[in-house]
This record gives C-alpha cells, sequence and structure tokens, in this order.
C-alpha cells in the first residue's frame, strides 16, 4: 500500500525541485527521493506528474499573489508600495535563492506545449496584474501616479518589467543595471 503524502509539504518540494530543474528536467526519481515515498504514493495523491506539476504551479501563485499583496498593503502610501515592490521583484536574487519566476520559467518551458500550464500562467499573471491595478488606482486617487494612462496599462508595464527582469536573471544575462532599470520603469508612472 502506497505511504501517505502530506500534500502541501510534497507541494514546497516538489515546486523546488521544478523550479529548480524544470519539467522535463525533475525526474520521477528525483521526486520520491526528495518527497521521501514511491511513485505509487505520488500518481495516488496527485494523479500523474503533471497533475504535481500543476498544483505545485497553484500553490506558487497563491504564494506569488499573496507576497505582492502583503508588500503593497505594508508600505506607507499606495506608491510607495509600488515603488518598493517592483524594486524588489527586479533586484537580482542571491545566489541561494531560486532563479527567474516559477511562472514565467513554466511559459517558456511549457506553455506552447501544454494548454493547462498556460491556463494557469495566464491566471497568475492575470491576477498579478489585477493586484498591480488596485495599486495604481489607489495611488492615481493620491495623486502620486500619473493619470493620463488608464491603471489596467501601467500595471501591465510593471509586470512586464518585472517579468522581463526574471527571464535576463534566469538567462544569467543580468548585467548589474537592475536598479537603474526599475528606476527607469518607476519614473513612467511619475506625474507630468
Amino acid at each position: 500500500m502506497p505511504r501517505k503524502i502530506e500534500k502541501d509539504a510534497a507541494l514546497e518540494h516538489a515546486l523546488t525541485l521544478f523550479w529548480d530543474h524544470g519539467y522535463r528536467g525533475t525526474s520521477m526519481d528525483m521526486l520520491t527521493s526528495t518527497l521521501g515515498v514511491e511513485k505509487p504514493s505520488i500518481y495516488a495523491s496527485f494523479g500523474s506528474k503533471q497533475a504535481l506539476y500543476l498544483a505545485a504551479l497553484a500553490q506558487y501563485r497563491s504564494w506569488l499573489i499573496g507576497w505582492v499583496q502583503r508588500s503593497l498593503r505594508d508600505a506607507p502610501s499606495a506608491r510607495a508600495g509600488i515603488d518598493r515592490t517592483v524594486r524588489l521583484m527586479m533586484a537580482r536574487s542571491s545566489r541561494k535563492s531560486r532563479k527567474g519566476c516559477f511562472a514565467t520559467n513554466s511559459a517558456l518551458e511549457l506553455a506552447d506545449h501544454d494548454p493547462l500550464v498556460l491556463k494557469e500562467v495566464r491566471t497568475t499573471f492575470a491576477q498579478l496584474v489585477a493586484v498591480f491595478v488596485t495599486a495604481v488606482q489607489a495611488a492615481q486617487a493620491d495623486g502620486d501616479v500619473r493619470s493620463d494612462r488608464a491603471p489596467q496599462l501601467l500595471a501591465q508595464l510593471l509586470v512586464n518589467a518585472i517579468e522581463g527582469a526574471r527571464i535576463m536573471e534566469k538567462s544569467r544575462a543580468v548585467n548589474g543595471h537592475g536598479a537603474a532599470m526599475a528606476d527607469l520603469i518607476l519614473c513612467l508612472l511619475d506625474r507630468h
């Protein structure tokens, strides 16, 4: 009888493996070794490697959106929250942290061939843009962000810049200009 898996812990470990090695680079043997269970336990709990990957991607989305919401909310103003959050998300990660955004990595590796991954990635980015739309609207109401552009457009610009920075980091093409790039992107929000 397969050993029962503690799903939250399993998802956390699987997410780490998938983030570090990608879907194709993570074998079932790696998963069973890291999770400390046999293949039948994984199949009984998740159904397939793909289903485990999708569950890990959904868990990442939940974590990411929660982190961004807290980062924006805990700032002294909406604009300060936007500035801090964008700078943190565009900053080069330490060597010990995961490289790139897991959703972006998933899009680059699988979205062209897996409609379920594409759907999850789209949901992640739509929610991320929506969180930034709310922050931009609040900053516009405070008079701290330009009001001649739609909040949706400005939020999409921020997410595009953040995810572009994550791709550059993943490709190891980072040139040390992350802070200057964040400054440039954020000045596009300034009132004219």
